[in-house]
């Protein structure tokens, strides 16, 4: 009697183990007691918690003993502990200083508390050392430095272009964690169980379905590192370029004068470099330069001396007639 009973409660063990993730809900009943979000619908649906909005209430996490607060009363979803946001941003800067600019990027980085995940340079190489440089960086910050880092990268040089993004993950979040919590109770089930167990049938039995319930955990326990990686550290590209004068254009809004004189300095600009790049190439190219000027100098005195002798000679013809 012993025995079948113990194998009817493994079977049922091994039944629940091999449902995978479909037994989520079971976890999510205690997910009140871990921080994880509660349905205010009272039921799930295919056995899953469910992580949606229904009756107009957000599915993330109440701080203990604090009222949640709507997202009109906090001012923002950014001040919701409870929210798993991946925070982005993208910068455009001109500098005219660039190796400043540039150490200026570092010290801010190591200020906030952040980290260089890429850092490219291109230009300004030993063939090429006065071509303008750029520099491509891809930064990890802490989030909550975000507005202080996003504010230091516009001081480095003149911004041409930012762009901010957030993406919240709060549901797939708080679903895997709920699924990581379920594997674990099955895994403590089929432990004990095993210590139980004494037909090597039913050993071998668990230790299959342990090794799969395992297998599980380490899925979830990775997602959820990497979510947290994700959450935790905000990605900032920055794309620093070396210039010899900012753009600072002028918009629509400005009036006729201002932009009337901005096209002239734009022109006065263009002319000064255009003759800067001809006196660029006629440095590069003086030795062709020289060699074709003196081809000319030589030929234009050939030429002169050959217009003489045939003139010197149409002349007495001429008088002879």
């Amino acid at each position: 009697m012993k025995g079948k009973l113990f194998s009817i409660t493994m079977a049922a063990v091994l039944l629940l183990a091999g449902c995978g993730g479909g037994a989520a809900g079971g976890a999510a009943a205690d997910m009140p007691a871990s921080g994880a979000p509660q349905s205010t619908a009272g039921g799930t649906e295919n056995g899953y918690w469910d992580m949606g909005t229904g009756g107009g209430e957000s599915y993330y996490p109440e701080e203990p003993g604090a009222p949640m607060e709507s997202e009109n009363q906090s001012g923002s979803i950014y001040q919701n502990p409870g929210a798993k946001l991946i925070r982005r941003a993208e910068l455009s800067i001109q500098t005219e200083q660039f190796d400043e600019s540039a150490e200026a990027l570092k010290k801010l980085t190591a200020d906030c508390g952040g980290y260089f995940e890429n850092a490219n340079l291109y230009g300004g190489s030993r063939r090429d050392v006065n071509a303008s440089r750029r520099g491509e960086y891809t930064v990890r910050v802490p989030a909550e430095k975000y507005d202080l880092f996003l504010s230091g990268a516009g001081e480095l040089g003149y911004v041409t272009n930012k762009n901010e993004s957030s993406e919240d993950i709060g549901e797939r979040y708080y679903d895997t964690e709920a699924r990581l919590k379920t594997q674990r109770t099955k895994q403590e089930r089929l432990l004990a169980l095993l210590e139980k167990a004494e037909t090597m049938e039913d050993i071998i039995a668990l230790e299959s379905a342990l090794s799969d319930v395992e297998y599980q955990i380490e899925q979830y326990s990775s997602e959820l590192n990497r979510y947290d990686a994700l959450v935790g550290f905000a990605t900032f590209n920055v794309y620093l370029s070396e210039v010899g004068q900012v753009t600072q254009e002028v918009g629509e809004t400005a009036s006729l004068g201002q932009r009337m004189a901005a096209g002239f300095q734009s022109s006065l600009r263009g002319l000064n470099q255009g003759f800067q790049n001809f006196l660029i190439w006629m440095s590069y190219n003086l030795f062709l330069v020289v060699i074709l000027t003196s081809v000319a100098v030589v030929a234009v005195i050939i030429g002169k001396r050959e217009l003489k002798k045939l003139r010197k000679q149409d002349g007495p013809d001429s008088k002879a007639e």
